[in-house]
């Protein structure tokens, strides 16, 4: 007696992780820490009740300049890899779909509380400054949002964790399902770790 078996492993979550390079990194650490001080002289930089536990938060920096180079880059790696039926069946991204990106500056101690992004499409984040312990930096991370899969977790082969993390690097970008709960664990090191986070929308009737 014989007998064949295929297994479909339905429903993944995809999570696009992408190590770049040739962004001008310290440049943008440059500018996240002169918004913050701005925001600090003007008295607006308290970020209470967003998912911020301590560190910096700043308000949307789609309207000012010096993101141009960030911006294509997010681009490029969307329309290249991931639309166009590679992963998505959205058509060309464009720039006008940019949400809002904001910087955040987590120092030693600080973390962001899980939360998703409503009303957006994708989300991410890049890395233009991180800790030489990049590990205890605090990593991005991810829970398993087909919440019955942990009443069997010991019998589902690929994952056998609720969650899981991407550790921080500079120059790597991040993107992710904006409806994927997530959150930051804390940085436990002594230096600042910045990083730039951001929405895309779907795109409208064209």
């Amino acid at each position: 007696m014989k007998a064949s078996m295929q297994v479909l492993e339905l429903f993944p979550t995809p999570v696009f992780v992408v190590q770049t390079q040739g962004v001008d990194n310290e440049e943008l650490a440059r500018q996240i820490y002169a918004i913050r001080d701005e925001e600090v002289a003007a008295g607006i930089a308290d970020k209470t009740g967003l998912s911020n536990y301590g560190g910096f938060r700043s308000y949307d920096l789609l309207p000012l300049p010096g993101f141009a180079q960030l911006k294509q880059l997010v681009l490029r790696v969307l329309n290249e890899c991931m639309v166009k039926g590679a992963w998505f069946a959205e058509p060309e991204v464009t720039e006008a779909q940019f949400g809002a990106m904001w910087g955040v500056i987590n120092g030693k101690g600080h973390a962001n509380s899980p939360h998703n992004h409503p009303g957006s499409w994708i989300s991410g984040v890049y890395y233009p400054q991180v800790p030489a312990a990049k590990e205890r930096a605090g990593s991005l991370c991810f829970r398993d949002p087909i919440l019955a899969r942990t009443f069997t977790r010991s019998f589902y082969r690929n994952v056998q964790a609720e969650a899981a993390s991407v550790v921080p690097e500079v120059g790597k970008l991040i993107m992710f399902p904006s409806w994927v709960e997530h959150h930051v664990g804390p940085n436990l090191t002594d230096e600042d770790r910045i990083a730039i986070a951001f929405n895309i929308d779907h795109a409208k009737a064209r």
